[in-house]
């Protein structure tokens, strides 16, 4: 049995679904609801794997746990924002800018914690914000002076920014106490969405409908099965190299299926500017780790 490629596999398969039951629950009960109820499962799962992870809450100091809750609500706004784009605009279009954050973590990391970027990760950086620029913007309305970024395409590029100053300096807490708490604490400061129900007078309601319930608990499910297969797979010695190229291509499988699946209007230019940004990731994720 080869313990790595089925980790792999699990993270392909659970990062390039995950979020296609997002936009279905998303486009039935709205943003706020789907991801409360995506992290409350989330925490769930969390807690049922606890017992089987190692971690230590006294490696925990209150600097660091001030941290970790700041970049837990900035991961949390940032799935908010994420959903609300799927909700708003075409999921592939948006899947991809998402799918992105890896070379903003690349440039924030070089920024503050002086990690080295190599020839290689600048040009597939360059390449995946070519792409998304050519996939957010469009060039007509820009030579005409309209406007240039609907709601939705605005909305998941701040989405991509929270969630790239959340990977990027959860190493901080991560190179404290380990991997599994960080993402645990992140993932238990869900209950702030309840305030942003209350700021839109949304109201607060269980999923009850059968597509809508299934939709959460497998987001949470496929999501946090790749999250935890990652990172189990990255712990084992020599697994790296197999584990993170086969993780990094999950977009490929997501953008594949959505455009099938929801069959969402694109132009010619984002479905050029999403195969530029996909041909990025997939260098970036793999060859840009060598």
């Amino acid at each position: 049995m080869n313990l790595p490629l089925i980790l792999a596999s699990i993270v392909f398969v659970g990062w390039g679904t995950g979020d296609l039951f997002t936009i279905v629950a998303a486009r039935r009960i709205g943003a706020n609801l789907t991801v409360f109820w995506v992290f409350f499962s989330s925490l769930i799962l969390s807690l049922i794997l606890m017992p089987f992870v190692p971690h230590n809450f006294q490696l925990i100091t209150f600097p660091l746990l001030l941290l970790n809750i700041f970049l837990g609500i900035l991961y949390v706004v940032g799935n908010v924002l994420v959903t609300e784009a799927f909700r708003l605009s075409s999921a592939p279009l948006v899947g991809i800018i998402i799918q992105s954050f890896p070379a903003v973590v690349l440039v924030l990391s070089a920024l503050f914690f002086k990690d080295k970027i190599t020839t290689s990760q600048a040009i597939y950086t360059i390449i995946i914000f070519t792409g998304i620029f050519l996939s957010s913007v469009d060039i007509r309305k820009l030579l005409t002076s309209q406007k240039l970024i609907d709601r939705g395409t605005s909305i998941a590029l701040l989405a991509m920014v929270c969630l790239s100053i959340y990977f990027t300096f959860l190493r901080i807490p991560i190179n404290a106490y380990g991997w599994f708490l960080p993402n645990f604490i992140g993932n238990a400061c869900f209950p702030i969405i309840y305030f942003f129900l209350r700021a839109r007078k949304e109201k607060f309601s269980f999923p009850t409908t059968i597509p809508v319930l299934v939709s959460v608990l497998m987001v949470g499910l496929l999501i946090k099965a790749g999250d935890f297969s990652l990172n189990w797979g990255l712990s084992i010695p020599g697994a790296s190299s197999l584990v993170a190229p086969i993780a990094g291509a999950s977009p490929i499988l997501f953008v594949t299926l959505s455009a099938l699946i929801f069959k969402d209007k694109v132009t010619k230019q984002q479905v050029f500017g999403i195969l530029v940004t996909l041909i990025g990731i997939v260098l970036l994720t793999t060859l840009g780790q060598s």
